[in-house]
């Protein structure tokens, strides 16, 4: 009898990509406090993204979507900075993904491409997972108020993601997320990371703890919308005197699928 109750208490959440029906992202994210640009400055910048996915016909149960940034708008202290779209997709182009029905991404044809500044979350092979592609569901379920991890590598270093399906309807499931990430870098007079400790001055140790909130909508099959913040604690240590300073870099990402029209549940 336990074992039928189990049975029926999990509950199968799986991603859908047709076709015939692109879906529309708004993404938005923004950096507040010390910004490794123009040699490191403390501020805000703001990113505004509009998101295309389309799904691809699946094959042996695998599951394939190609994404592309349509337009971007970044902001430093309010002022546009002279950014292209062209800019932007030389570091985040389009993109195509086989993953799992559970969200599990096994490739994608994003190039290795080396950002010239290290930023919370931001990885050019992984755009996927931090906008439309960001949980992983367990293929034997979810139950409700039971957590279950996951990890995604970004660059040299994995993100641990905690979800905890908070709420269950017909319609839609809503998860509490908490993330976690530490990575070390190198960086230069530039505050540019660099590869070796020849090219550099500092060494920058950072502890990254988020949370946040995911909407799944079941019916569509696909992300409604995210909320995650997070802070980034850094301990800079100069590789000539040794000496310690600290920095500090809050992050607020915002996803919401504009086509096919996502409504935010009634709480």
């Amino acid at each position: 009898m336990s074992l039928l109750l189990a049975a029926l208490s999990t509950l199968p959440i799986t991603y859908a990509f047709r076709p015939e029906t692109p879906m529309d992202y708004d993404v938005r994210v923004r950096f507040e406090g010390f910004i490794p640009i123009l040699g490191g400055q403390q501020g805000v910048v703001e990113v505004k993204m509009d998101l295309r996915v389309v799904g691809a016909p699946e094959s042996d149960g695998t599951l394939r979507a190609s994404s592309e940034l349509r337009s971007v708008n970044i902001t430093f202290n309010g002022v546009n900075l002279p950014l292209t779209l062209d800019n932007v997709v030389e570091f985040f182009p389009k993109t195509t993904v086989t993953m799992t029905p559970f969200g599990k991404v096994r490739t994608t044809d994003a190039p290795d491409k080396v950002l010239p500044v290290k930023l919370p979350g931001l990885d050019s092979k992984r755009f996927p997972d931090i906008t439309y592609l960001p949980i992983e569901f367990p293929e034997a379920g979810i139950e409700l108020n039971r957590a279950f991890e996951f990890t995604k590598a970004f660059g040299s270093s994995p993100v641990v993601y905690t979800s905890t399906p908070d709420q269950i309807t017909d319609a839609t499931v809503r998860l509490a997320v908490v993330v976690r990430q530490d990575y070390t870098v190198l960086e230069n007079e530039s505050v540019e990371v660099v590869a070796t400790e020849a090219e550099a001055i500092r060494r920058v140790k950072t502890e990254v703890r988020g949370s946040g909130v995911v909407h799944f909508d079941r019916k569509v099959g696909s992300l409604g919308e995210m909320s995650i913040s997070a802070t980034a604690g850094s301990e800079v240590i100069d590789l000539k005197t040794q000496e310690k300073t600290q920095r500090e870099l809050k992050t607020l990402l915002e996803v919401r699928r504009r086509t096919p029209v996502w409504k935010s549940p009634t709480p």
